[in-house]
């Protein structure tokens, strides 16, 4: 297999969650540009709907399905039924996630629960709903959406930090525990890019002139820039690579 081809997917099923938009849709259009059959979920029905066009428009293979992630049982049914229908699983890319700014005595139990819920305990749900229906006839490989803020603190961020820490530490605990079964658990955590979780900061211009000064390539991802990195990570290309946390920020953590 030479260098390039270990980036290929063709044949390979791919499970992207949150897909409806931003990042997600992103790395959904580049898996299927590198040959993955890809299944996109989000609770945005029209949304996911425009994604999966535009996979379709240049080629790729797309199924759709509408999904609260939050919904313990509803994931492990859809994932049931749609490795019946489509394929057993090659990878997975739990992205599906919520921001939250607050002071931290601003933080209600239900901001705390919703934030815990859909970005950590959702991916958890969702590893292990993959797991049992992955194909075992290979590598596979689970992706873990983190955020800088996985790797640092951020102010005003607490449950949003936490649930991302939280993530970086599931992905090593199920890197360990999966290793022996051919299984690679990796984290990427993106930083700022352009697209509306961090909607706020980028529209103040003097908190983006503030970002900007922070960030060592002194611009913001562009949503595109996410897929050659989620290729990786599915890929046989990082065959030999598992518990790693991938920081995707413009040299932000590097400081």
């Amino acid at each position: 297999m030479s260098a390039l081809d270990a980036f290929r997917l063709d044949g390979r099923i791919v499970l992207v969650t949150g897909a409806s938009g931003g990042l997600g849709a992103e790395g959904a259009s580049a898996l299927a540009d590198a040959g993955a059959t890809v299944i996109i979920t989000g609770r945005r029905e029209q949304k996911l709907a425009a994604v999966a066009d535009r996979i379709r428009a240049t080629g790729g293979c797309v199924h759709t399905r509408v999904l609260d992630m939050t919904d313990a049982d509803a994931v492990r049914s859809a994932f049931g039924e749609l490795a019946d229908t489509v394929g057993p699983f090659d990878a997975l890319i739990n992205n599906a996630a919520q921001a939250h700014q607050a002071a931290v005595l601003d933080v209600t139990d239900a901001d705390w629960a919703r934030i815990v819920d859909i970005n950590l305990t959702a991916s958890f749900t969702a590893a292990q709903a993959f797991l049992r229906r992955r194909n075992t006839t290979r590598s596979t490989s689970i992706v873990n959406i983190s955020s800088l803020a996985g790797v640092i603190g951020v102010r005003g961020q607490a449950a949003y930090v936490a649930s991302k820490t939280g993530v970086v530490g599931l992905t090593k605990a199920l890197a360990v525990e999966v290793a022996r079964e051919d299984v690679r658990v990796n984290a990427l955590a993106p930083g700022y890019f352009a697209t509306d979780m961090p909607g706020e900061v980028l529209a103040n211009e003097a908190a983006t002139a503030a970002l900007l000064r922070k960030i060592p390539l002194g611009r913001v991802g562009q949503p595109a820039e996410i897929g050659p990195a989620l290729v990786f990570l599915a890929s046989d290309a990082s065959r030999y690579m598992t518990g790693a946390v991938l920081n995707f920020d413009g040299g932000y953590t590097a400081q």
